[in-house]
């Protein structure tokens, strides 16, 4: 399994903003709205590995959610809160919390997807945030997958080694791991900030995509699942 300071390093990068004297600010629209996503998909990540009771949560939540300063501020802040918990945990000194992997799945397609169809319906969140903020609830999900099916994790976390290590298991198809690819993309053109090809209409694709995407995955795994053993005869 990839350290925690790797699973936390998506939701913790919110340096696309830049310095204004005592407070930060975006640079464009777009990284505004990828920071208000990844700001999202870390307060998410908090709540459920710190307990959103946790003195980590409480403070994530109030470094974004009641920075006096502007949302960029308050999403860095929330970043190093992050950043702290993770080494706290790499060090020992910090338990992580326990989620089941069908529990996190749930947490991708309930919470996280639903967060996607809310902004998608601000007019002022630039396409590009519920792109990220779907690509998240895509990785959480196939990485929550592979460690309930106990199959080994790709050096590297991404949706295409997910896809590629869950393909190896026979648990997605071919073409399963065709669309894979092209959310994987889109999603990082989104991350990367390569938003001139990005529209509202794209957005809605890739919610479209990833939402289904997660049904058919959520099935995969329970018709791969063990079940139980039937009594034996005497």
């Amino acid at each position: 399994m990839p350290s925690v300071n790797q699973q936390v390093r998506p939701c913790a990068e919110f340096l696309h903003s830049t310095g204004h004297g005592w407070f930060w600010k975006a640079t464009s629209p777009a990284a505004e709205s990828r920071i208000r996503a990844r700001a999202y998909a870390a307060l998410d990540f908090l709540d459920r590995f710190a307990g959103t009771d946790s003195q980590w949560a409480v403070r994530g939540h109030g470094a974004f959610d009641e920075n006096r300063h502007s949302m960029e501020t308050g999403a860095r802040e929330l970043g190093d809160v992050l950043r702290a918990w993770a080494d706290q945990v790499e060090e020992g000194i910090v338990p992580i919390r326990q989620v089941d992997a069908q529990g996190a799945r749930t947490v991708a397609s309930s919470d996280l997807m639903e967060q996607v169809r809310m902004l998608l319906q601000e007019q002022d969140v630039h396409p590009a945030a519920p792109i990220v903020l779907a690509g998240a609830a895509l990785e959480v999900a196939l990485r929550s997958a592979i460690e309930e099916l106990d199959l080994p994790h790709p050096t590297r976390p991404s949706i295409g080694a997910y896809a590629g290590c869950l393909r190896t298991a026979r648990l997605l198809s071919v073409q399963d791991v065709h669309d894979l690819e092209q959310m994987g993309g889109l999603r990082n053109l989104a991350a990367h900030g390569d938003v001139a090809e990005l529209d509202a209409e794209r957005a809605e694709l890739m919610e479209r995509q990833v939402s289904r995407f997660l049904r058919r995955l959520e099935d995969a795994v329970a018709r791969s699942a063990p079940g139980p053993e039937s009594p034996s005869s005497s």
